[in-house]
């Protein structure tokens, strides 16, 4: 069987889709002929490229007082807020606390804008990634934008130095206590997380507070190492930078157990987080922790003994000798005959469900004005959101169940409940159609292009043609006979296929006859409706 050895096959819209899915949201036929075009090895090449992001969160609510408008001293409408202060200065709490709704909403839209406009690129995919690893919620905007944006500039770098950021970000500091962490009232919730969650793992208890990996007294003494680190408020003009008071530090040694080493963190003041740090890192099973949770969010949630020996620990290998960077190793499973040749089927995240439908349907939020690209934006945010997958607000520490609860795995994301939501949602972003959350109501129109993307289609006149093309669009695996003359009584209830032939080629002849325009809108809608209401649809 074929591991980790660069693969050497076909390099088709097939595998080009493979690729696409697993390490961006979603893609339009023209992205996946371009990736073919390109091949395998440039096409790697150019999704670790780094991204630098050239703009920012607008405020999309209109300026003044009356419904859905809002006044923001530090920011009018179209322009970006995150460059003012993370206290706005106004009379009343109340007025404050729309503003901070309203950045909210701006950062959450944006953030889903990120998504949609990413070509050929991993790092909204590591970036989501980081997300649910490093999990963190705060309510304040500028808290969460910063936290995000550091996760996003660092997605493609070093797995180590991350944790150190993370460690200090004031987003994280209040999360998981940190900023209650002294000498005097030691909180341990920080430390525990960076070994369980974080870092090394926790492994299997195998007596009173070892838990394999580490032990109880390490959680104690490295919740010593991070005393001391502080949060202003924040009308602080530095609010969202940590600062260290020594007075609140414990000072001294700080003994690890065996499972370190036994290893001594001697007294080095405020740069002693990073000592501990690297005490950790020096652990193999770091490497092979971030090994499984990458293997689990790209590949497959199930890893025998088999992949564990022939996938995840060369991998770690790799991570180890490239010093904790993440990209070298990445690059050899994404070009790997067991990525390509060991397809399993992952049931798509909210997110993940979303934006194939809006890619590979070529929809796009509105350009009329920033506030109704945003507010389409925001829309799919609550999707997300009502799917339970919501950026920025996790169920718990740990993260989203589908990437950690065994047995079920990705079937999370499809039980009794959501999977009714799922294909409504599907169906609605191309019918249009109004929706409902939170018990309020939501319209969406109907802008998937469906006369474009049937244009594109060489003898889309042929319904079989034209239903078998979108099928190879769609999914991953064609489509039976029986499905195909399912979807053709979509098309066409109870007519032969000449009667496609014949309307559509009408309309190719007469685009600007409205009746037949409509007639031949409605009937692509229905199909595509229905098409990305099957299950095929629903995995990647």
């Amino acid at each position: 069987m074929a591991y980790l050895d660069e693969y050497s096959g076909a390099f088709s819209n097939k595998e080009a889709k493979h690729l696409l899915s697993r390490t961006s949201f979603g893609a339009t036929n023209a992205l996946v002929t371009n990736v073919v075009s390109l091949g395998l090895n440039a096409t790697i090449s150019k999704l670790f490229e780094e991204k630098p992001v050239t703009n920012f969160p607008l405020k999309y609510f209109l300026d003044g007082t009356g419904n859905n408008e809002i006044i923001d001293p530090d920011a009018k409408y179209g322009e970006t807020w995150v460059t003012a202060p993370a206290y706005p200065q106004v009379d009343t709490s109340r007025e404050r606390t729309r503003i901070y709704r309203a950045r909210n909403k701006s950062s959450y839209a944006w953030s889903f804008l990120q998504i949609q406009n990413a070509e050929i690129s991993i790092q909204e995919k590591l970036t989501l990634f980081w997300h649910n690893h490093f999990v963190c919620e705060n309510t304040n905007p500028h808290r969460e934008f910063f936290y995000m944006q550091l996760l996003r500039e660092n997605a493609l770098k070093n797995f180590k130095e991350l944790v150190k950021k993370v460690t200090l970000d004031t987003n994280m500091l209040l999360y998981l206590s940190g900023n209650q962490n002294s000498n005097a009232a030691p909180n341990e919730n920080y430390s525990r997380e960076l070994l369980e969650l974080f870092t090394i793992g926790k492994g299997d208890a195998v007596g009173n507070g070892d838990y394999t990996n580490y032990t109880e007294k390490d959680v104690v003494e490295i919740a010593k190492v991070l005393t001391g680190w502080r949060v202003r408020g924040l009308n602080n003009t530095d609010a969202l930078v940590p600062y260290f008071t020594n007075n609140r530090h414990t000072k001294g040694d700080k003994f690890l157990s065996h499972r370190f080493n036994n290893a001594i963190i001697s007294e080095n003041g405020e740069n002693e987080y990073k000592d501990v740090i690297d005490v950790i890192f020096q652990q193999e099973e770091c490497s092979k922790f971030i090994t499984i949770q990458l293997y689990k969010w790209f590949v497959n949630a199930e890893i025998t003994s088999e992949i564990e020996t022939h996938i995840i620990l060369p991998l770690a290998k790799i991570i180890r000798e490239n010093d904790y960077e993440i990209v070298p190793a990445l690059k050899v499973l994404l070009s790997s005959d067991h990525f390509f040749e060991s397809t399993f089927c992952m049931i798509k995240s909210p997110i993940d469900l979303i934006f194939s439908a809006t890619k590979s349907l070529l929809l796009t939020a509105p350009k009329t004005s920033v506030k109704d690209e945003y507010e389409f934006a925001y829309v799919l945010y609550l999707m997300a959101t009502d799917l339970e997958q919501s950026i920025y607000h996790h169920p718990d520490v740990a993260g989203w169940k589908a990437y950690y609860q065994e047995p079920l795995f990705y079937k999370i994301w499809v039980n009794s409940y959501l999977l009714p939501k799922r294909l409504a949602y599907c169906k609605t972003l191309v019918t249009g159609g109004q929706i409902t959350i939170d018990e309020k109501k939501y319209t969406i129109p109907p802008l998937v292009p469906v006369l474009q993307l049937t244009a594109e289609i060489t003898g889309a006149e042929n319904p079989n043609t034209l239903i078998t093309t979108l099928a190879d669009q769609l999914f991953n695996y064609g489509i039976s006979q029986e499905q195909l003359d399912a979807l053709k009584d979509i098309l066409i209830p109870g007519l032969p296929d000449f009667e496609w032939t014949v309307e559509y080629t009408d309309y190719l002849a007469n685009p600007n006859d409205i009746a037949l325009r409509i007639s031949v809108d409605k009937k692509l809608r229905d199909l595509i409706g229905t098409m990305v209401q099957m299950s095929e649809f629903q995995i990647m």
